[in-house]
């Protein structure tokens, strides 16, 4: 429980972009090129906001991968 209230509110503080793009190709398991379409962007500038926004996740979650 308290990891995926910690998840939601680490994606809850991305900007609305990164937010978008995580969602689109990992919650709902769309390709880099499907998601890229949705939001009227390059696959490159998709793929940039995927690796901005999977950073921030590891910085607000760092930490929880301390043993």
């Amino acid at each position: 429980q308290d990891v995926g209230r910690r998840m939601a509110d680490a994606m809850r503080r991305l900007p609305d972009r990164q937010r978008e793009a995580i969602t689109l190709c990992h919650y709902q398991e769309m390709t880099n090129i499907e998601a890229a379409a949705v939001m009227g962007l390059s696959v490159e500038a998709l793929e940039s906001l995927l690796a901005r926004g999977r950073r921030g996740l590891r910085a607000a979650l760092a930490d929880m991968a301390q043993p």
